[in-house]
């Protein structure tokens, strides 16, 4: 587990690779906004509080939120700010949804096999039409406006280096990633697998030539997120040797 300064600095690294469209900062807590797509871009990031009214300051959150036409949600990991911030929002009825797991490892401490098998393996410095559908296809639990806005997020990121891989059998595509590096972590999202083709190492072997994109540009630890029930996923990185390194719960009010 991440002492309370790392986990600080992946939380600042995860905000830069996911932006969103608007954001608003109120007494140190970051307000995010995107047309209510993905809850991590829309909701609030309490990294750091200098407040002194916090029964004032989220309900001028929810204030907020109310104006953008969505439930106000804060994101809390162990070393949210203020530690009262919790309780405060337990005693306005703010219920806990979405428990997840951060995991992530030190990019030279793996040792990768070559698991290709019979796919072939493509990477692009840009969203490619091909790799977008792909995505699109792969996600069918995503509605066709939610795969726009994503694709506007995705967009959006121009300070950090971005990498998308697909792995292809027969000419068709069958697995996508995306990785983000941001200030030497690289974040990894979007792993996708077509369902005729899962159990047969291709997420494994996306990860693999996304780890060793990220040794050649540099990168020094890999991250990334994936909810508590996602029990398959969870123990596909925990195979690849990824550790646990923190939790965080997003809280709302219905």
């Amino acid at each position: 587990m991440l002492d309370q300064e790392n986990i600080r600095t992946v939380q600042e690294r995860a905000n830069n690779i996911w932006p969103t469209e608007f954001s608003y900062l109120l007494n140190g807590w970051i307000l995010r906004f995107c047309k209510g797509v993905t809850w991590r871009a829309n909701s609030v990031l309490p990294l750091n509080y200098w407040g002194k009214n916090l029964q004032g300051d989220i309900t001028k959150v929810e204030e907020i939120y109310r104006n953008f036409s969505t439930s106000s949600k804060f994101m809390l990991h162990d070393h949210h700010s203020p530690p009262e911030l919790l309780p405060a929002l337990t005693d306005l009825s703010y219920q806990p949804v979405m428990p997840t797991h951060v995991m992530g490892k030190k990019l030279d401490d793996f040792n990768l096999k070559n698991s290709d098998n019979d796919y072939t393996f493509h990477f692009f410095d840009h969203r490619d039409p091909k790799w977008t559908s792909a995505l699109t296809r792969l996600s069918p639990n995503r509605s066709s406006y939610k795969m726009k806005i994503i694709g506007e997020i995705i967009d959006r990121v121009t300070i950090p280096q971005k990498g998308f891989f697909y792995s292809q059998f027969d000419s068709e595509i069958i697995g996508v990633v995306l990785a983000i590096i941001d200030g030497g972590y690289m974040g990894v999202m979007n792993l996708a697998v077509e369902a005729d083709h899962r159990n047969k190492g291709i997420a494994t072997s996306l990860m693999e030539h996304t780890i060793r994109w990220g040794r050649r540009s540099k990168a020094n630890f890999i991250f990334l997120q994936v909810e508590r029930t996602n029990t398959p996923a969870r123990q596909l990185y925990r195979k690849l040797g990824l550790d646990d390194w923190y939790t965080y719960t997003y809280y709302e009010k219905k």
